[in-house]
């Protein structure tokens, strides 16, 4: 399938600056980028739209240079944002920068044993071009070739502008001139022709285009193409639980709740984010919704979705884990334990991690004394109560006796699973 016709049918496709990008980067062997600013040490899933509109560019055979902005990022970007940033130390960003080199490359590792593709990438610092360079250099280098008239034109500074109780500082209103000569280093350095962004990026990707025509105007052509924002059939920024970022890092947001995230879609976006988020053939997507509408109850789509993105995120192994403790949390009472004895230790262990719970290292104590170090209850007298509602259970089992003595006996593969109520879950494993 050409280019342009997949990028549209993956809903990968918003603005473009010249439509004969897409027969130029069809053929392969040509050099793109597209930038993250690194205001953490990890990309979240609102970047990973982006990540797949490059992935699409790659599997063409087409190498990306990610820029990790480490000089835009101690300037601040004003587009979206209501105030001024607050900046990072240069420890903390040297940090970042290296963390999100470094999940890049697990990302693109995860993509390659998923389909067998290789994908060509390079990380860039941007501090880079502007360590040595001077800023008498920069205004000369840069600052004459753009009027302050466009800069002002450009929606997110003019919003900061017009807005009365709104103002932007000199250092985030220059942040276009930084970005914009990024792009011709690139241009330059490598031979870069195309920028891609996010749709809230374009206009401080155009003006890397306006630089390059008149820094090189007898020079190979650039262009800019960008992807939509994308939100669900509800309205809702997608990428956000809850009011917060789902991130890339299992540190921040871990596999179970990614799984989770994309379990929770709704049957209206399960074909768009295969198509967005995935590199499995269209056809192969159609088959899955297909079969998902069927019985949509059984959730065919999202569990479809949810393996698929958290193996690119996070790698096979941890996809399975997570999956695994979603069956596990979300079975039947009935099935649960005979699930529980199936684990493997790994499984435990991250059954353990999601649920929380600790290492129990008394040979024998009450089950009361358990369910409160486990954070069932805040007291004896609280778990006394939920003993009496009928509301506490061990190994899916409900708990009659609050003074119950627990043995070795009665651990299963090594674990007690205590469930509070219908959904609160924490595991105790044996020391």
């Amino acid at each position: 399938m050409h280019l342009k016709e997949e990028l549209e049918k993956r809903w990968l496709l918003y603005q473009f600056s010249d439509e004969a990008l897409y027969d130029l980067y069809d053929k392969g062997g040509q050099a793109f980028y597209f930038g993250v600013d690194p205001t953490a040490d990890s990309m979240h899933l609102g970047n990973f739209v982006v990540f797949m509109q490059a992935v699409n560019y790659m599997k063409k055979g087409n190498k990306l240079y990610l820029i990790v902005g480490g000089a835009t990022w101690m300037i601040g970007d004003p587009g979206g944002k209501e105030s001024e940033r607050s900046f990072l130390s240069e420890e903390t960003l040297a940090h970042n920068v290296q963390a999100l080199a470094d999940q890049m490359n697990h990302v693109l590792h995860h993509l390659t044993e998923l389909t067998g593709i290789t994908f060509e990438f390079e990380v860039v610092n941007n501090m880079d071009f502007y360590k040595d360079m001077n800023y008498i250099d920069f205004l000369r280098v840069v600052g004459k070739h753009i009027t302050a008239n466009s800069m002002m034109k450009k929606e997110t500074v003019r919003r900061r502008i017009e807005e009365p109780d709104k103002s932007i500082s000199y250092t985030e209103f220059s942040y276009m001139l930084i970005q914009g000569y990024d792009y011709v280093r690139l241009f330059e350095d490598h031979g870069v022709r195309l920028q891609i962004c996010g749709s809230d990026q374009w206009w401080n990707a155009v003006t890397g285009l306006e630089l390059i025509r008149k820094l090189h105007p007898e020079g190979k052509q650039a262009y800019v193409a960008s992807g939509p924002l994308v939100v669900d059939s509800t309205g809702k920024k997608f990428g956000k639980s809850e009011g917060n970022a789902i991130w890339l890092d299992p540190k921040k947001s871990s596999p179970f709740s990614v799984y989770q995230y994309f379990m929770n879609t709704n049957d209206e976006d399960v074909e768009r984010f295969l198509q967005l988020l995935t590199l499995l053939p269209l056809e192969t997507i159609e088959k899955i919704v297909a079969t998902h509408q069927e019985d949509a109850a059984a959730r065919h789509g999202q569990k479809e979705l949810a393996k698929y993105v958290v193996t690119t995120i996070f790698g096979k192994k941890a996809a399975n884990e997570a999956a695994k403790v979603t069956e596990i949390l979300f079975a039947h009472k009935t099935k649960r334990m005979e699930l529980v004895n199936q684990l493997s230790a790994d499984e435990i262990n991250a059954l353990f991690d999601e649920c929380g719970g600790f290492i129990n290292v008394d040979q024998s104590t009450s089950i009361t004394d358990l369910a409160v170090k486990a954070g069932l209850g805040e007291s004896n007298g609280a778990i006394k109560k939920l003993v009496k509602q009928q509301c506490l259970f061990v190994n899916e089992k409900p708990v009659e006796n609050p003074n119950q003595a627990i043995n070795e006996n009665d651990y299963t593969n090594g674990i007690l699973l205590l469930r509070k109520g219908k959904k609160t879950f924490k595991v105790v494993k044996q020391g």
